[in-house]
């Protein structure tokens, strides 16, 4: 199913009552098992391997190591930034943002608004996952923040990796989630953040399935108060779902 289909099927029939195409009802009863609510959401973690910032399911770190095995044996270094992130580290980041903006005398809305440019609503992070990970180009210096779109640009720091993995990490099932697609909305392009789409795929459909959006939405969160039903729905349809369409279900 392309994108565009699975967006249209997927709408929101209350504020926060969702209805999901009829094919993620078809998940056989062993898939069905393999995520739990609290596992999607980052409150409790599947059977993860590797220390950080490399903290992957076995799957995904084991398809990982291939990757950066064969970019190293082609004279680049792949260097993980993160990977699994927990609800309370995701609820941490989330929070920091919203008092900076708060205190930079943004209204709440426009400080809301200001995160999810970049920041998930904790509990809707794909790193709680342990599917997805942030990586940069290593034994190259730059100031500043690594995770810049400009770093990875045709004359930027990371070009050579960005032009390797262009070229090579579908063979090993690892795709960009957010992309540079200009009709796409949601977050920004971020070109470090890659996930193992073997995996992943399957997370989201559970994730839909379980409608863990909803449960995420009704934790305490700092400054979610503000976050209203226009938005609810926006940030399901544009920031979840309005992913790069080789990674959809």
């Amino acid at each position: 199913m392309n994108r565009r289909t699975f967006i249209q099927k997927t709408t929101l029939v209350t504020a926060l009552g969702v209805c999901f195409p009829s094919e993620l009802s078809a998940l056989s009863d062993e898939e069905l098992k393999m995520w739990s609510e609290t596992e999607l959401m980052g409150l409790t973690s599947r059977k993860l391997k590797g220390e950080d910032p490399l903290i992957l399911t076995r799957k995904t770190l084991k398809a990982f190591n291939k990757m950066r095995t064969a970019a190293w044996e082609d004279g680049l270094v792949i260097k993980p930034v993160s990977s699994y992130r927990s609800y309370q580290r995701q609820k941490a980041i989330f929070e920091s943002k919203y008092d900076r903006f708060i205190k930079e005398r943004l209204a709440p809305s426009e400080a809301l608004e200001k995160i999810i440019e970049y920041s998930t609503i904790p509990g809707t992070s794909r790193h709680h996952w342990g599917t997805d990970i942030d990586i940069i180009q290593g034994g190259v210096a730059v100031q500043g923040d690594v995770l810049l779109e400009e770093h990875f640009d045709t004359d930027g720091a990371f070009s050579e990796l960005q032009d390797w993995l262009t070229d090579h990490a579908s063979k090993y099932g690892f795709y960009v989630v957010y992309t540079n697609n200009e009709n796409r909305k949601g977050f920004k392009y971020e070109p470090w953040h890659l996930t193992y789409k073997p995996e992943s795929q399957k997370a989201l459909e559970r994730y839909l399935k379980l409608n863990v959006y909803e449960s995420a939405l009704q934790q305490p969160v700092q400054g979610l108060e503000y976050f209203d039903n226009q938005a609810k729905q926006r940030y399901l349809h544009e920031q979840i779902m309005d992913i790069n369409p080789a990674v959809l279900p």
